[in-house]
């Protein structure tokens, strides 16, 4: 008798597991459904009861979150997105706008391009150089630059090629030029012995006198500009400096010299220098007034030409502060980069 009640206990028992791993599974799944139920409560405030997720019986959750929409579907709601209005999908949901996920959609003629221009491309203001900087530049030019050696200006020993009356045409084609200092020469003979590691270039006051030459004079200007580079190599810096304004009633005798018109060329002429590898110097920031004039202050009596104190004093500190940057430059003592 004892063996057969072992027996039927055993039984018992054994037709008890089955439902004890159910309940336990069970028991489970109960615990999962509260603790998602709790998580929505935490991220949604309250708890959607019909929102609520459910469990599989292999354990799996399912309607967590609803997918976002994909960004660009091909469907009516792009459009419609680009321009900021509440989508919703077949449920109801709203649609995330474009605003919202990813870069806004424009439009052609909706945004402006800044066009590439003297005012990026010129030489920006750095640390003053010291006038011994100049010791191996040359200046060439027309009778502004002419004013450097009449009026004795200290530029460090700097080679001065200056012309009366030349423009960038003499020197592409060798035409003799007379120096004040040396006599009639060839100035790219004079450079060309000279190589010089810095040029300055100022040339077109006496070539713009007139309206309608800008094209020609930008032509051999570019023409200049590649014959210099074969001539004086590559480690030469060559600086290309705006053509400067002039006097209101100097521009009314020589029309060519208007205000616009010489922005108009210089802008050119920033384009020509960026191109060609060279050093695009703005007189303009230290030479010109609120319209657009040479400043009164800095003007020759001619209008046109540079007063022999501030003009000349106004242009070579421009210079000073506009020097491209190189650890060997000979800076100011109390200026950027001065060791």
């Amino acid at each position: 008798m004892g063996i057969s009640h072992d027996y039927h206990s055993t039984g018992r028992s054994r037709r008890g597991g089955p439902g004890g791993v159910i309940r336990f599974a069970g028991a489970v799944a109960g615990i999962l459904l509260v603790s998602f139920a709790i998580t929505a409560i935490l991220e949604h405030g309250q708890a959607q009861p019909e929102e609520l997720p459910t469990v599989t019986a292999n354990g799996t959750a399912q309607n967590i979150l609803a997918p976002l929409p994909m960004q660009g579907a091909a469907d009516s709601t792009t459009d419609s997105a680009v321009s900021g209005e509440e989508n919703a999908a077949a449920d109801g949901t709203p649609a995330v706008t474009l605003e919202q996920f990813g870069p806004a959609r424009q439009t052609a003629g909706a945004y402006s391009v800044k066009a590439y221009d003297s005012s990026v491309i010129r030489q920006p203001a750095s640390g003053q150089v010291d006038l011994s900087y100049f010791s191996d530049a040359a200046f060439l030019g027309d009778s502004l630059t002419v004013g450097f050696s009449d009026y004795k200006i200290n530029l460090g020993g700097a080679l001065i090629c200056g012309y009366t009356g030349v423009g960038p045409d003499a020197i592409v084609n060798r035409s003799a030029v007379k120096s004040s200092v040396r006599g009639e020469e060839i100035a790219l003979d004079v450079l060309a012995a000279a190589q010089p590691k810095k040029l300055y270039i100022l040339l077109g006051t006496n070539t713009l006198t007139t309206v309608g030459a800008a094209d020609r004079f930008l032509a051999y200007y570019g023409q200049m500009l590649d014959v210099l580079r074969q001539t004086l190599g590559e480690d030469c810096v060559i600086y290309v400096e705006s053509i400067p304004p002039v006097r209101p009633e100097a521009a009314a005798e020589k029309p060519g010299l208007a205000s616009d018109i010489i922005r108009s060329v210089n802008e050119q002429l920033a384009l020509l220098a960026a191109d060609k590898g060279c050093v695009y110097l703005d007189l303009w920031e230290t030479l010109a007034d609120g319209e657009g004039n040479l400043k009164e202050v800095l003007a020759a009596p001619d209008g046109v030409h540079f007063s022999a104190g501030n003009g000349y004093g106004a242009w070579v500190t421009y210079l000073r502060n506009h020097a491209k940057y190189s650890a060997d430059n000979a800076w100011t003592p109390g200026s950027a980069y001065a060791g």
